[in-house]
Formats: C-alpha cells, structure tokens, sequence
C-alpha cells in the first residue's frame, strides 16, 4: 500500500481537500498522517480521505493538541523525566483511539530529540558544507562529532529505558485495536532510537506488535555522519519493518522527494521486507503535482 504523506500538502496551510485530491489524483491508496498536522486536523484528513474512499493509511504520533507557543516543544516518549513521558503517552493515546476508530494497522513513534551539552548547530553546519571529512583513516571519535558522541553513550541505557518504559504504556491500547507501533529511527546523537537501540527494543518486546520505521534516507544521513552502520543491522531494520518512509537523502532532517534525490543502492530495494509493508512518501510542500505522481509511480514499482 503506497501512501502520501501529509507533508505534501499541510493541512495547516490550505486545509484538508488540497492533500486529499492529490493522494487521489497521484495514485496513491491513501494518506500518511504525518508530525505537521494537529490532533483535529488529523481528524478531519481522515475523515475527508475515507469520504474519498482512500484507505486510512498511518499516522505519526503524538500529534499536538494545539499550535505549540513560542520556544514549546511536545513532551517526549523518550524523556528521562516520568512526568515528561506520562504526558505524550496521553498524547499518544489520543492518537490510537482515533486510528484504532478508523482501522488504521499502524502508528508512527517518534521519541523526540534528545537534549546534549554539545549543540548541533556546528555539526550540522558541518554537514551542509561537506566539511565532515570523508577520510576511512580518520577516527569518528577525534572529530567534531566526539563530544555528543560520549555523551550519548553515557546516557544510553537510561535514555533506552525510557522508550521501554513509554512502550509498555502503550502496547495494551495498540494491540487491543490491533495497531503495530512503528518506531521511527534517530539518525544522529540528537535523536534516538539508533538503529541499535530500536533493534534492541523490537527483540525486547519480541512477539509484540512493535516494529521500526525503514528510512533510507536518515540512513544515509548516518553514512555521510560516518557513524556505525552495518549491513547486518541494514538486514534487520529491513525484516522489523512496520512501516518504510521513502524519501531521498538530503539532510539530516529533511529528504527529497522520491526521485529527486539521491539514494544508495542497497537502500532502493524491497528485499528482506515483509509482504505488504504500507509504504508512505514523504517530501517537502513545494512539489508539484507532477512530481508528487512521479514518486508515486517510482515507489510502485519498487514495492509492488
């Protein structure tokens, strides 16, 4: 099932109808509710798409109640602090009732950012530039990436313990609707899960309906950060797959629109996924209408 992404075309600026005729006019089976929409913006997309008779796709969770003010953030599923992830479970679970009431099969977690006394503002200046280094000799360690990488190795455990913690909130609900969490991967010392780490919890909660987000595009963003990246654990996002997020590479943060970027081969495949994985595509909100049902072709083709 080939999905599109809220990001196209944000609610938030034009309504729900622009994203809803594009999803329709595209090709696409339905639509990926994605971080950009409010708790009753989300509701009303839903609504609009299944009147359209468009599948109610998946959807990124927790959503916002309301426009966050200025210098807020949502709380976060993988804080430290009890109090912090109590507060997006409550968000979270907003989010199950209103995909379990439309019979939504999976949900997209995102933990949220994880705060380090070394700021990524210079890395990802960095990044932009190409100014990494690109050199095999050079030790990742002795780089400008060292002292967020300590740190996050030091809070590793606490900060996994937490994504357990916030996944046992959860998994009750979403199994009694009979949703698969999808954990959407970190791609740098800022985010988390890393791969390692979400591979850690899917054996944690074997049998559970918890899975990972596929992202090639954030792990190209690991590449070109030089960070550890095995093929084997490549093979084992693939077969925890609940969900692929296709997009291109082009940052840390944001990727391309299918087709418009660039890819590594071994990440432009459907080998090693389950059999009918929904796949949703991303991308910014300046794509036309040509290109958006140009990624939808491109992305049938390697799916389906």
């Amino acid at each position: 099932m080939i999905l599109c992404g809220s990001s196209l075309r944000p609610p938030g600026d034009r309504g729900v109808d622009p994203i809803v005729r594009l999803c329709a006019e595209a090709g696409f089976a339905g639509i990926g509710i994605g971080r950009g929409c409010l708790q009753f913006q989300a509701s009303e997309l839903l609504a609009a798409a299944l009147r359209a008779g468009l599948s109610p796709g998946v959807m990124a969770a927790p959503l916002p109640e309301r426009v966050l003010g200025p210098g807020k953030r949502l709380p976060r599923l993988g804080a430290e602090a009890p109090d912090e992830r109590a507060a997006a479970i409550a968000l979270v679970g907003r989010c199950l009732e209103m995909a379990g009431g439309v019979g939504m099969k999976v949900v997209a977690l995102d933990f949220g950012p994880v705060t380090l006394s070394a700021p990524p503002g210079t890395v990802a200046r960095l990044f932009a530039r190409r100014e990494l280094g690109e050199d095999d000799d050079d030790d990742i360690d002795d780089g400008p990436l060292s002292p967020a990488l300590r740190e996050r190795r030091a809070r590793g455990r606490a900060l996994v313990d937490a994504c357990r913690w916030s996944l046992e909130g959860l998994l009750p609900g979403a199994e009694r609707r009979g949703i698969t969490l999808a954990m959407e991967l970190g791609p740098t010392p800022w985010t988390l899960p890393s791969p390692r780490e979400a591979l850690e919890l899917v054996d944690l909660f074997g049998g559970a309906a918890v899975g990972v987000a596929f992202d090639p595009a954030k792990l190209m963003a690991m590449r070109a950060l030089r960070l550890p990246l095995s093929d084997g654990r490549v093979g084992g996002l693939r077969a925890a797959a609940a969900l692929v997020v296709e997009n291109d590479a082009v940052g840390v943060d944001v990727g391309y629109l299918p087709g418009l970027g660039q890819r590594d081969t071994d990440l432009t495949t459907r080998e090693g996924l389950r059999p009918n994985v929904p796949v949703v595509v991303v991308g910014a909100a300046d794509v036309t209408d040509q290109e958006a049902t140009a990624a939808a072709a491109l992305v049938r083709a390697r799916y389906e």
